[in-house]
C-alpha cells in the first residue's frame, strides 16, 4: 500500500533534509551490532527438505540371570513416536521510489539494505527464543512425547511408563543448582535405566548475571562468611541469554552431549532480492528465509524457572 513506500516526503517536513547535506548527523539506533544468540542454546541442522521426520525408539534392556538349560531370551527395541518439523518461511522488505533513491544524500537505501540483513538474522533469534520463554507450554514447541520442554512427567518407553521431571520451578540458588546437577547425575533412558550426562552451560536472564557468577566463580561458598570452598566453582559456564523475557528464567544445558536435542533446522539462509515490479521504477528490496526450531527429546535441558 502507498504508506509503505519510502517517498521524497519521508522526513515529514517541507525542508527535505534527506536531499541536502544540511543535517550534521542522522541518529539511527538500528545500525547497532546485531543481537544473535541462538547458537549458544540450540544446535543448527542444515537441510534441503521441506520437512524433517525424526523418530524415537528405546534400545535393548539389561540381561537377566539364567538357570541351567534355559534358553537365552531375545528382545526387540521399543518403537516410540515420529514427529515432523515442517519448514516455516519468514520474510520482509522495503520499497523506495525511484526519485528517492536517486537524490537522497544520506545513504538511506544502502543503510536500509544492510538493516534488512540484520533484521532477518535477528528474526530467527527472536523466534527460537520463544521456545525458552514458553518452555512450560506447547505453544511453540513440543517433543516426541507431546509435552512441553519443561514438564514434570515426561514419559519413557518402558512397560511401566516411567516418567522423569526436568522442571524445578524454583529461583536460582545454590540448592536449586544442586538439584539441577543431581538431575543430570541420575537420569533415565527410554528403557527406564539409569544414565548420566555432564551439563556444561547455565543459561540465565540478564538480571541473574551476578548470581550466576557468584555461584560458579567464587572461590569460597557464596554468601557465607566461612572458609568453606565453593564446590560449584567452574562446574558450568554461565551464559546471559538476552532474549529471555522473565527475570527469573534459568536453564542448565548439556549442549556438548551428542544427544542434546534442542535445535533449529535451516533450509534457506536470509537472502536479499532487489527488483522493480512496475513502470514506476521504484526499487523493492526484500528477503526470505526458511527454518524450523524445536526439540524431540528434552532430557539434556533442565529448566530451573521461567
Amino acid at each position: 500500500m502507498a504508506s509503505s513506500i519510502t517517498r521524497t516526503n519521508w522526513d515529514k517536513s517541507t525542508n527535505k533534509d534527506v536531499f541536502k547535506t544540511l543535517v550534521k548527523d542522522w541518529w539511527n539506533l538500528s545500525t547497532l551490532p546485531e543481537l544473535v544468540e541462538y547458537p549458544n542454546v540450540v544446535k543448527e541442522i542444515k537441510s534441503t527438505d521441506e520437512y524433517e521426520r525424526r523418530g524415537r525408539y528405546a534400545g535393548l534392556d539389561y540381561a537377566g540371570e539364567l538357570v541351567e538349560g534355559q534358553q537365552i531370551p531375545v528382545q526387540a527395541p521399543r518403537f516410540g513416536q515420529t514427529k515432523d518439523w515442517t519448514q516455516v518461511a519468514y520474510g520482509t522488505g522495503f520499497r523506495m521510489t525511484d526519485r528517492m533513491k536517486r537524490f537522497e544524500k544520506i545513504g538511506l537505501y544502502e543503510e536500509l539494505t544492510q538493516e534488512l540483513r540484520k533484521l532477518m538474522r535477528e528474526t530467527k533469534d527472536i523466534e527460537i527464543a520463544k521456545m525458552f520463554n514458553s518452555a512450560s507450554a506447547t505453544t511453540y514447541a513440543s517433543g516426541f512425547d507431546g509435552f512441553a520442554l519443561a514438564y514434570d512427567s515426561h514419559t519413557c518407553l518402558d512397560v511401566a511408563a516411567t516418567t522423569y521431571d526436568n522442571y524445578l520451578n524454583a529461583n536460582l540458588s545454590i540448592s536449586a543448582l544442586e538439584s539441577a546437577l543431581n538431575y543430570f547425575d541420575y537420569m533415565y533412558n527410554d528403557q527406564a535405566n539409569i544414565i548420566t550426562a555432564t551439563p556444561d552451560t547455565l543459561v540465565v536472564n540478564y538480571t541473574l548475571r551476578w548470581d550466576a557468577n557468584e555461584i560458579l566463580k567464587s572461590p569460597g561458598k557464596p554468601w557465607e562468611m566461612s572458609n568453606t570452598i565453593n564446590p560449584y566453582k567452574g562446574e558450568l559456564t554461565p551464559f546471559v541469554y538476552h532474549r529471555l523475557t522473565s527475570t527469573t528464567s534459568w536453564f542448565v544445558l548439556a549442549k556438548n552431549n551428542p544427544l542434546y536435542d534442542l535445535f533449529v533446522i535451516t533450509t534457506v539462509e536470509p537472502d536479499v532480492n532487489v527488483y522493480s515490479v512496475d513502470s514506476t521504477r521504484d526499487t523493492i528490496v526484500d528477503s526470505i528465509q526458511y527454518f524450523r526450531y524445536g526439540f524431540g527429546d528434552p532430557r539434556m535441558c533442565f529448566t530451573g524457572d521461567l
